[in-house]
């Protein structure tokens, strides 16, 4: 049976989740359960836990602390996060941790169900990849992959350790100069780990064989890329163009040369690094380390652009909203930069967009994360213009998406309750907080709906109605300044006649003055 750990500091959600799970999934999952973050660490380290549901919201360590703990482990559980509406702030931490799943409280039991089929599918289609058997001829063959493996992915491993090891391999050509050229296919970084896709480039290495006359040493890295280390200076010359002659869909990417052994991790890291680059590359081809030291690595992620972008959105200025987008994702400069640009740029993207979600008010704010989550990692995709074709429609889809919002509240029944309450409120100490709590919307939501419904933010609407009221004060009774200053709302008599003058030009005495000789009888002399 699967492990799953079910973690929430209210035992009731605990046991809620756990009899759902078990209703829909008798005798599949061994569930465990922990009431806080410091117990599932403890039964993390302990057990295979598989799949992990976390409460996000949690005294000591939150789900967050948790999550960032859970990368430490090897293996790692999947992750299904459960947040309210307050937690979803939380979202954007999360997100940067790979969490695969997202439940809204109060979880409804299809939307458990279906979470938890998605994650056993993910699980079965790992573990097909994972369980691919090799021959016993090959299983020394299979040892040496895995050792590669381990030792270009670790850069803290001792120098001697790191010899000793890939000395038995007969690795030891390593010490005479060597490449390491780092492939992949188009697309999902997924589908490149793939069992097919290790087969395939097996079955190019061995058309590739007989031109090879050099030797060399083939291995997948952390990544699930190919690597393959080359003898000597020019060699990956050789073995790069008879696989590119056999198959012209592969992306591949070339480090420098490098002597040593221990030079493992370092050259793998130059070849990954390259790899990156063939993102920006009009079709499939290859990069080399050498030419990305010259990218320019001195730049300035355009904030102000993102943050125009993303305020145009339900705007319905969509040309003036893609426009920027243009600017900010231009190829030709991204081009001639080093990839933490593109990086930089797509973080800042992703920051500035779940922010605006999170200010949202709905459950289907949920299902708008999961459509961010598809430009989250610019590199699952097959190029530069696949990212920004796909960015461009998640641009689009969020614009739809803040009109509907607004189209639901066309008959303002919430911004008519809102200015109800400052109306018959506007003597008492009222403020926005207050009155976003009493409609149920978020602060920042309320904040751009009041200003959509009365065309004037919160500050500047209660302050002209209390001037307004003021004024009839000021007209129809002899009340002292400082006592309508306190029925119009207004802290006290200085404020009152500071805020009055701005808006009026002249000081309350002076506009009852003036009122009461517009006013009075004609004498005439």
């Amino acid at each position: 049976m699967r492990k799953l750990l079910i973690v929430d500091d209210e035992k009731n959600i605990r046991r809620g989740l756990q009899a759902m799970i078990e209703r829909e999934y008798k005798d599949i999952y061994d569930i465990h359960l922990a009431c806080d973050a410091f117990e599932a660490l403890e039964m993390l380290r302990s057990m295979d836990i598989e799949i992990l549901i976390t409460d996000i919201c949690m005294p000591e360590m939150d789900g967050i602390g948790l999550i960032k703990k859970v990368q430490e482990l090897e293996p790692k559980p999947v992750v299904v996060i459960v947040s309210g509406y307050d937690d979803f702030a939380y979202a954007k931490a999360a997100i940067r941790y790979e969490v695969k799943e997202y439940l809204l409280k109060p979880v409804l039991r299809n939307d458990l169900a279906a979470t938890i089929r998605r994650v056993e599918e993910e699980l079965v289609r790992s573990e097909e990849a994972a369980n691919a058997r090799f021959s016993s001829a090959e299983q020394r063959e299979e040892y040496r992959e895995s050792q590669l493996n381990l030792y270009s992915s670790h850069p803290s491993a001792e120098q001697e350790e790191v010899r000793g090891k890939l000395s038995q391999l007969d690795l030891g050509w390593l010490d005479q100069g060597f490449h390491a050229v780092m492939i992949k296919y188009p697309g999902d970084e997924q589908a490149s780990g793939s069992a097919a896709f290790k087969a395939r480039v097996t079955a190019l290495l061995e058309q590739a064989e007989p031109a090879l006359h050099f030797r060399f040493a083939r291995f997948w890295d952390s990544n699930l890329h190919a690597v393959i280390l080359t003898e000597g200076a020019e060699s990956w010359r050789i073995l790069t163009e008879a696989l590119v002659q056999l198959d012209s869909g592969l992306m591949l990417s070339v480090s420098g040369l490098n002597f040593g052994m221990e030079k493992l991790y370092s050259a793998c890291e130059e070849a990954a690094v390259s790899l990156k680059y063939t993102f920006m590359l009009p079709a499939p081809g290859i990069v080399l380390f050498e030419e990305i030291c010259r990218k320019d690595s001195d730049y300035e992620v355009p904030g102000d652009k993102i943050a125009m972008a993303v305020d145009l959105l339900g705007s319905g200025r969509e040309k003036e909203m893609l426009g920027l987008l243009h600017e900010i994702l231009d190829d030709a400069d991204i081009s001639r930069r080093n990839t933490g640009y593109l990086e930089g740029i797509s973080r800042a993207l992703n920051e500035a967009l779940l922010e605006l979600i999170m200010q949202q008010k709905g459950k289907d704010s949920i299902e708008i994360v999961q459509q961010l989550n598809t430009i989250g990692d610019v590199y699952r995709f097959s190029c530069f213009a696949d990212y920004f074709r796909e960015v461009q429609r998640v641009f689009l889809l969020l614009g739809d998406y803040i009109r509907t919002l607004k189209s639901r509240h066309t008959d303002n029944k919430e911004m008519k309750t809102a200015v109800q309450y400052i109306h018959d409120n506007y003597d008492q100490n009222i403020n926005m907080t207050l009155i976003s709590n009493i409609v149920s919307f978020n602060y920042s939501y309320f904040s751009q709906a009041f200003r959509d419904y009365t065309g004037e933010n919160f500050v500047t609407y209660l302050k002209n109605y209390r001037i307004g009221k003021a004024k009839e004060l000021l007209q129809t009774t002899d009340d002292k300044i400082y006592e309508i200053a306190m029925r119009a709302g207004f802290e006290n008599a200085k404020n009152f006649n500071r805020v009055f003058k701005e808006s009026e030009g002249v000081s309350p005495v002076e506009f009852r003055i003036q009122r009461k000789f517009l006013s009075g009888p004609f004498i005439d002399t």
